[in-house]
């Protein structure tokens, strides 16, 4: 996963057992309790409702979230193994977005309150000329986490739920939001938040607000420092974008890690989140392994086939496009026409705000990409003039894998219907891909 900036307009155990001393730390941790005490048996409760409800991403958030925070609750884990089943063998494929988030408000978003001014009552602390003991600090940095995902957990559970939508729409299996990963996330987007620094440069050590995931959350994150952008709304934001988009449509993706930070000093609101291809669960095979599989006897009865694939030889491969088969309101322009991303080195794209929205096709598989040729046009009207980038350019820092990558010179009409055709070679075998979609309105 490589790291993405887009420009901007502008586990710890539950309990932190032992802790005491001069600064309060004993006091803290009691109040802690206290919160985790009502915070675990709402999200087992939430867990529990949206199973009832039959809804893959809400259930496993809530189940991620106790499990993390420490709870040893047996049927949580199998809730998660039961859903985690059903998303990757393709039976479920999530993507609706849920509307009525009340019953999740009303459970978590005073105790995200609460949590906050713990939190801020540490960093008051920690800031003065007196400071706090490193055994505050992990109860501080306990306390971020926490109360980030009880203020937000229902704007999670929506942006899972996005990316599934998209993923959906693009012939892909689910994602499931994952602790671990979103914690680092989140600790890392605390620290950007409260002291700006959301590049990749060295990171300031010495800061208050420094972990040792700021450096895992720049090294394998998209960075959104943007105040206008609800994080529910990310994977939408996403879709004007090239490199920021390419983890969304690996096939292989199982969770994502999604964090944010908001009322920060620098920024009001800065979200990260990172898609990463690994197994997770050895015991079921991604996508592209399986299909590469010259026989495939086991798991015959469950695995469900969602993906888009070709035959090259005796494999089977996954081929991805976006924009995806009809969509009937892409982006007409990079970044929306206001904004940039980093990972771009051919001169001639300084302004990518001026260019009209990639298109990219990608192949899942290793084989040569040759004789490319490409046609883009208006399908009632006349060609659209557009640089072409592969796998390998020099130009621009995309995946080693066989890509095509299309980039209008200018921005694209709204509303209107677009065709895409591309030609090309697979290892010596010729391979050609017609699609349309339609730009959304102004």
């Amino acid at each position: 996963m490589k790291r993405i900036v887009l420009s901007a307009v502008v586990v710890v155990p539950l309990f932190c057992g032992g802790v005491t001393g001069q600064d309060g730390a004993d006091e803290w941790q009691k109040r802690l309790a206290e919160l985790d005490a009502r915070f675990l048996p709402a999200l087992a409760e939430l867990a529990r409702f949206y199973d009832v409800q039959q809804d893959p991403e809400a259930t496993a958030f809530f189940c991620e979230c106790a499990l993390g925070f420490g709870s040893a609750d047996e049927k949580l884990k199998e809730l998660k193994k039961k859903w985690q089943d059903e998303v990757y063998y393709g039976r479920v494929r999530g993507g609706k977005v849920l509307h009525d988030t009340s019953p999740i408000e009303r459970r978590t978003a005073e105790l995200g309150r609460q949590y906050r001014a713990l939190v801020d009552e540490l960093v008051r602390k920690g800031t003065s000329q007196e400071g706090i003991s490193d055994a505050a600090k992990r109860l501080l940095h306990d306390a971020v986490v926490k109360s980030e995902l009880a203020r937000g957990a229902h704007e999670y559970v929506q942006a899972t739920q996005r990316f599934n939508e998209l993923r959906f729409k693009m012939k892909l299996r689910a994602i499931l939001w994952d602790f671990e990963g979103s914690r680092a996330l989140i600790l890392g987007g605390w620290y950007m938040g409260e002291t700006g620094d959301y590049r990749d440069p060295e990171s300031d050590k010495g800061s208050f607000y420094y972990t040792a995931d700021v450096e895992t959350a720049k090294g394998g994150s998209v960075r959104c420092p943007n105040p206008r952008l609800a994080l529910s709304r990310i994977a939408d934001e996403i879709r004007s974008y090239a490199l920021a988009r390419e983890d969304l449509a690996n096939p292989d993706s199982r969770q994502l890690y999604l964090g944010a930070w908001t009322a920060g000093r620098s920024f009001s609101t800065i979200s990260l989140y990172g898609i990463p291809s690994i197994d997770c669960r050895p015991d079921i095979a991604t996508p592209s392994t399986r299909y590469a599989r010259a026989t495939v006897a086991e798991e015959r009865d469950n695995w469900q086939d969602v993906e888009q694939t070709i035959k090259i030889a005796d494999k089977r491969v996954i081929v991805v496009h976006y924009p995806y088969e009809g969509e009937p309101d892409a982006p007409y322009a990079f970044g929306d026409g206001k904004k940039s991303e980093h990972g771009w080195a051919d001169p001639k794209i300084r302004f990518l705000r001026r260019c009209g929205l990639p298109i990219m096709l990608r192949f899942y598989t290793d084989v040569k990409l040759t004789d490319v040729k490409v046609s883009f046009r208006k399908a009632k009207g006349s060609s659209v003039l557009v640089r072409l980038y592969l796998d390998r350019d020099p130009r621009v820092a995309l995946y080693n894998l066989p890509t095509v990558l299309i980039l209008p010179e200018k921005h694209l009409d709204p509303s209107t219907e677009y065709s895409v055709q591309i030609k090309c070679k697979l290892n010596g075998v010729p391979f050609e891909k017609k699609w349309s979609f339609r730009t959304r309105a102004n």
